[in-house]
């Protein structure tokens, strides 16, 4: 059997079928002219090879089966292990790689310090987006969420409140207007009373966010409650884009970390004491965006410090906390740890 034979019988190329008689697995004999031969063995150990090699079994453990020095069942076994190790190792790959496109980071060396880490808060404070942001985004998804909590048991209350023994359509119309309107209240104030008797960070109810993307920031600046009513329900409809903001990195003038010793307490007496940052935001074009005490969700705060670190000029941080942010260190720890 000539090599032009061999390649349509096997469906592999003549450079790998000489590559199979440079290891010594075929021997072919040469007739007068000088062409090689293949014998029905050769085909038949190349039929193995090509078998073997379809299990990604290396081309050693390929020759030692073949003459007898390997275990077949041995040598898939140990191939599996390597395999099952393998195929773990392209899923962590696979996984953060898709963690950098939904997240759509800069292109940083730090990068490689970062494990992926998911936390599961209480309390509804998980992320709402995969982006790296301060705060969290107000989602549409997150918006009828928020709007439903507050406008079915308003609806509720006044449908009590008003007892109507005979129903009509004038009065339902006047009851939903009116419980939408009360609701309406609720999402301007955004539950402003857990600031007044939790204590709780401020902007953890107001909807402002920063969020961090690979070549821009974009953000949401609370400007009142009227604005905050429009936001809302321009998320609702899908129309947000007007009220959020971008800027390029190489547009921001500077970002300062401003270190604080606050206090919050859940409704009772004892309250706990936090070192947390608040940053301010000031642009080339004048603009500028303060962001009082921001909840900081699963490991985003080591994002956020290596890309400001990184990819913004002039980050004013007088009490070195950047290498705190990026290293996952508690602000708390850092400071008891600075202090002695």
């Amino acid at each position: 059997m000539k090599t032009h034979e061999l390649e349509k019988e096997l469906g592999i190329s003549k450079h790998t079928i000489f590559y199979y008689e440079k290891e010594g697995i075929v021997t072919p004999q040469r007739d007068d002219n000088g062409y090689r031969s293949y014998s029905q063995d050769d085909l038949q150990k190349l039929i193995m090879v090509k078998f073997l090699r379809n299990l990604n079994i290396s081309i050693d453990d390929v020759k030692a089966i073949l003459n007898n020095e390997l275990d077949f069942k041995e040598c898939l076994e140990i191939n599996q292990i390597h395999l099952e190790k393998q195929i773990k190792s392209l899923e962590e790959v696979q996984e953060n790689i898709e963690m950098y496109v939904r997240k759509d980071l800069p292109m940083l060396p730090a990068l490689q310090q970062i494990q992926r880490e998911v936390k599961n808060y209480k309390l509804g404070y998980q992320k709402t987006t995969d982006i790296v942001s301060l705060g969290r985004r107000l989602t549409k998804k997150l918006a009828i969420k928020k709007f439903l909590y507050k406008f079915i048991p308003t609806l509720l209350i006044v449908l009590f409140i008003s007892a109507p023994s005979t129903t009509t359509v004038q009065k339902i119309i006047f009851v939903i207007f009116i419980s939408l309107l009360i609701t309406t209240g609720f999402i301007a104030a955004d539950f402003q009373f857990s600031q007044l008797w939790l204590r709780l960070p401020l902007d953890q109810t107001r909807n402002q966010s920063v969020e961090f993307l690979n070549d821009r920031i974009r953000y949401y600046q609370f400007k009142g409650y009227i604005d905050n009513v429009k936001y809302f329900y321009s998320v609702l409809l899908g129309k947000e884009d007007k009220f959020i903001k971008e800027y390029k990195y190489e547009d921001i003038q500077s970002v300062e970390l401003l270190l604080k010793h606050r206090y919050e307490n859940y409704g009772t007496p004892i309250a706990r004491d936090w070192y947390v940052l608040d940053y301010r935001f000031e642009f080339k074009d004048g603009n500028h965006f303060y962001f009082y005490w921001p909840i900081t969700l699963d490991d985003d705060a080591r994002f956020i410090g290596m890309i400001l670190d990184e990819k913004v000029e002039n980050v004013i941080d007088k009490d070195h906390v950047i290498d705190a942010l990026k290293n996952g260190i508690h602000l708390n720890d850092y400071v008891k740890t600075t202090e002695n």
